[in-house]
């Protein structure tokens, strides 16, 4: 009766096994026989513990249930020291508690395995790099705690846009997608892809301004294993709001930059500096706004080094702000920026970018031409012979030796556009620049440049060292062309079919430095943050960018990644990962749940609070993962209903009394045989 009174007591406890009451004889020695010695019965009561319960779903999704043979694991304490015991439940009526632990309405707290990110089970005792996932111990597990949750940013990683660029669009002209990403801290940051349509039919090119906030964006194909630069920019933005609004902020005098190893000081007495042989001074004596201020730091560095000027727009006042500075090579050679020098009259930082920043050198295939930089004079040797887009070029017949190399530069030009009809006298497409020169420097002339031709590449062939008669290399020395074959031709980031389908994209990746946020680069490499991918769709399919003879129209711009939000609840799945929810949509794996196995669940010890502990009939524990094997899956938002009949428990019930009236029957009987007795002998 009193396992029945408990059974039905407990007939709405969650996850309660049902207590049974089997008998046995109880036997005594027989003396004679001829006389029957009376024995009895015994009492035998156990719980079913390996029968599961019906599944009921709950409303709260930190109710837990088990459909297999596992139990949870859980503690007395939210903190499990050496006095407290590890137990094992299918109650799983979890909720929060004020310090953020899961417990059950028991008081037991539910233990996990901590992971990372990525759901990868590490150890709770950090200075432990195994874990072992089939021990109970505070070393590798820990209770799980929702308050340490906390928030969570993800960086874009991946931008896919989609739209189609007008067939019809005549060379030069340009049209404009916004793109949103977020950085790593959760920033939403804005930048522009320009598409300009290409001198040769059905190709595009990409321009990318660096963001707002950032000092360096490059754009790079899919080259395995290095990419290749297509183009690099990078920024200085002037004109930094101050905590009171102030927003005319301007150079103190003595401010300086570093450009390309050229120190640029502003100069506000107006007075002739007694330094200019080793610093360009920029007088703003006369200026009066910031905006003033920065278009003399750009005229005076196009001044100061040949390796600037109007032609080539390495260096620009930016056409969407009158106060920052774009600089973006050519293919001569890379350019740095040091800006550490530019502060106010109070010392502080005048531009956004407060750190070194370098624009790359873009690959020569996706220049517009080829510099040739001459490190002597040309000679007149037997077989110094150029070839150039098919024609020849013979030292001292074709083209005069001059007295300097820049006679003699300006002697191949002349023989070159009087040679060959794609390059016409007075065009753009040759040419003869300054390469590494300065103000002081005394250079000129002293690199051809060769412009891409729009019916297609070309080659450069150039003799030996020795024939020339002196280095012929890339403004930086980094690319040899003396004694080799140089095709000349630009390649275009997007190039499309005469059916209008994409053929060829040579953009691929994004790489973006120097957030003045304090976010960490998109760099792959130092920093925890991978470049972004972009995605313009499948090549010769119309699922991204298309050339169609239409209007200009974007039809999708998505990435991913996240701003920053706030823990909003949990998901478990049937393996035990519990993930972190978070209201900017974003997830993130915090913890498994184990669930132990036992060889005879029936002999589990029972303990207050609807838990069992292991004792030797039952055999020792066997942790294991959730949905592999015996221990079975874990199902959110539902509670195992306890096993109680209360049908069967009246039923038996009834039987017992019955049985109890019947055996205290006998006792009446006999007592009455026995006065009968009595009655006899009287």
């Amino acid at each position: 009766m009193g396992a029945i009174s408990d059974n039905i007591t407990n007939v709405s406890t969650i996850g309660y096994k049902n207590t049974r009451v089997d008998f046995k004889t109880l036997v005594t020695k027989q003396t004679s026989s001829t006389f029957y010695s009376a024995g009895g019965v015994q009492s035998s009561p156990r719980q079913d513990t390996g029968v599961q319960g019906l599944l009921q779903a709950s409303t709260s999704s930190t109710d837990l249930s088990i459909s297999g043979q596992g139990y949870f694991v859980v503690n007395e304490g939210a903190v499990p020291g050496i006095n407290d015991q590890y137990m094992y439940t299918r109650a799983g009526s979890f909720f929060q508690d004020d310090q953020g632990y899961l417990r059950n309405t028991s008081g037991f707290y539910l233990q996990g395995w901590p992971t990372d990110a990525a759901g990868t089970v590490k150890p709770a005792n950090d200075s432990l790099t195994i874990a072992n996932q089939n021990i109970i111990s505070t070393d590798y597990l820990e209770t799980v705690n929702l308050n340490r949750v906390g928030g969570t940013a993800t960086a874009t990683t991946t931008i896919a846009i989609g739209a189609n660029l007008p067939a019809n669009d005549t060379a030069g002209t340009t049209h404009k997608t916004d793109v949103q990403f977020f950085d790593t801290l959760g920033n939403a940051n804005t930048m522009s892809f320009v598409y300009t349509k290409g001198t040769r039919d059905n190709t595009w090119g990409l321009g990318v301004t660096p963001p707002p906030g950032t000092g360096v964006v490059t754009v790079e194909d899919a080259t395995v294993p290095t990419a290749l630069v297509y183009s690099s920019t990078g920024q200085l933005e002037f004109n930094i709001p101050t905590t009171l609004g102030d927003t005319t902020r301007r150079p103190a005098h003595g401010a300086t930059v570093i450009i390309d190893s050229i120190t640029y000081r502003f100069d506000t007495s107006g007075a002739a500096p007694a330094d200019t042989a080793t610093l360009a001074q920029i007088d703003i004596s006369t200026t009066t706004s910031l905006s003033q201020d920065v278009a003399a730091l750009v005229a005076k560095v196009i001044a100061s080094d040949t390796d600037f000027d109007t032609v080539n727009n390495r260096i620009q006042v930016s056409s969407g702000s009158s106060t920052t500075v774009l600089f973006k090579d050519d293919g001569a050679k890379a350019i740095v920026v040091d800006p550490t020098g530019l502060l106010d009259t109070s010392g502080s930082a005048i531009t956004k970018q407060t750190s070194s920043l370098t624009a790359k050198k873009p690959d020569l295939v996706y220049t517009d031409y080829e510099q040739i930089t001459f490190s002597g004079n040309i000679v007149d040797n037997a077989g110094n012979i150029m070839t150039i887009h098919g024609y020849t070029y013979d030292a001292g017949v074709e083209y005069a030796i001059g007295a300097t190399l820049a006679a003699t530069l300006a002697n191949l030009e002349a023989a070159i556009e009087a040679t060959d009809p794609s390059f016409a006298a007075g065009g753009s497409l040759i040419r003869l620049r300054t390469a590494n020169g300065t103000a002081t420097g005394g250079e000129s002339n002293n690199t051809l440049v060769l412009t891409s031709l729009k019916s297609g590449s070309y080659n450069l062939v150039l003799p030996s060292a020795a024939l020339l008669g002196c280095n012929a290399t890339s403004p930086d020395g980094l690319v040899t062309f003396h004694g080799t074959t140089t095709a000349i031709n630009t390649k275009s980031a997007l190039n499309f079919t005469s059916d209008g389908l994409p053929q060829e994209f040579n953009v691929k990746k994004l790489e973006i430095l120097n957030f003045a946020s304090g976010a960490a680069s998109m760099d792959d490499g130092s920093s925890s943050a991978d470049k972004i991918t972009i995605d313009f769709g499948n090549v010769l399919e119309a699922n991204g960018m298309t050339q169609f003879g239409a209007a200009f129209s974007p039809t999708f711009i998505t990435q991913n990644g996240s701003r920053f939000g706030t823990f909003a609840g949990v998901s478990v799945g049937v393996d035990g990962v519990m993930t972190a929810l978070f209201d900017n949509g974003e997830t993130r794996k915090i913890y498994k749940l184990p669930l132990a196995t036992f060889v005879n669940v029936n002999q589990l010890g029972g303990n207050t609070g609807n838990v069992w502990n292991a004792t030797q009939r039952s055999g020792d524990y066997t942790l294991r993962e959730a949905d592999n094997g015996p221990s079975g899956q874990i199902v959110q938002g539902a509670l195992e209903a306890s096993t109680v009949d209360i049908g069967e428990e009246f039923t038996k019930m009834i039987v017992v009394q019955r049985a109890y009236s019947a055996s205290a029957k006998i006792i009446s009987t006999a007592d009455e045989m026995l006065a009968e007795l009595m009655r006899i002998k009287g």
